[in-house]
């Protein structure tokens, strides 16, 4: 679909209350899928939701351009709200992972009667530490322009990848491939934009929060640097109808499906409706 000047590869699966989803940074729907945390389609027919998934500007099968503002996250929840009016969704659920979670945050500041309710998985740096992610995204970009995109490939399968609990297990069962299968689905020729805006945003200031008053699911895990479970704890304080739950472990992260189907359920209705007095946490 032709969103915004770009060319956004669009997957739209079920029927019913409509989820916008977006993936994280350097990611593809072709990623999510081969991690296997959330079954889509499964999770389409289940809730029941009309689950729209897109590639991001510069992500996966979508274009993009080498500019760096493109790609940071008010311009990216344009991106999103623009292709709710090309797939005719006038009030939807925005949701993702990520930068995909922080472009659902934008949206539901820029437009809020857009916005139906959140659902935030993984938050990313914040605040006073997005300095030093800043610092590492521009490290990264210059490897690829310097070097290509293989050096970076080679940086991420020399590395753990976080949380390591999850990619232990997952390597132990024949389980999602490493994080630098991501690289398999990303235009080297963008990447360096795409990480340099990456590091020129932030999540938008702790005082903003409190005005978001949308029913919201937070989903976070536990030991990873990249998405500190201080960043959701703190969202979950402010954000004045957020429930934060928290997987430690496989376990944990296998029931995610599980609370954004209940949560999609319970939208609208008196038992599951979140009200702007609620802040639940479930550790």
């Amino acid at each position: 679909m032709r969103i915004r000047g770009i060319d956004l590869h669009v997957q739209i699966v079920g029927s019913g209350k409509s989820l916008i989803w977006g993936h994280g940074l350097m990611f593809s729907m072709a990623m999510e899928d081969a991690l296997g945390i959330v079954d889509f389609s499964r999770l389409a027919a289940e809730t029941p939701a009309r689950i729209v998934r897109y590639d991001a500007r510069g992500h996966g099968a979508s274009t993009g351009v080498d500019r760096p503002d493109d790609y940071q996250w008010p311009a990216l929840a344009q991106d999103m709200l623009a292709l709710a009016d090309a797939v005719g969704v006038d009030r939807f659920i925005a949701g993702g992972q990520s930068m995909g979670m922080a472009t659902s945050l934008y949206a539901a500041l820029a437009a809020p009667e857009r916005i139906e309710a959140l659902v935030l998985a993984n938050p990313p740096t914040a605040w006073e530490a997005r300095i030093a992610q800043a610092s590492i995204y521009e490290q990264m970009a210059s490897l690829v322009a310097s070097k290509g995109i293989e050096a970076l490939r080679a940086l991420f399968e020399s590395q753990p990848a976080s949380p390591r609990w999850l990619w232990e297990q997952s390597s132990k069962s024949g389980g999602p491939p490493h994080v630098a299968r991501a690289l398999d689905w990303v235009d080297p020729r963008t990447l360096p934009s795409v990480l340099r805006g990456a590091g020129q945003t932030d999540l938008p200031p702790r005082e903003a929060l409190p005005a978001v008053t949308l029913p919201t699911l937070i989903l976070a895990w536990a030991d990873d640097p990249m998405h500190p479970l201080a960043v959701a704890e703190t969202l979950a304080d402010l954000i004045p109808a957020a429930r934060l739950e928290v997987a430690r472990d496989a376990a944990g992260l296998r029931a995610w499906p599980e609370h954004i189907r209940d949560f999609v359920r319970g939208l609208g209705s008196r038992t599951g409706e979140i009200t702007a007095t609620d802040s639940i946490r479930n550790d």
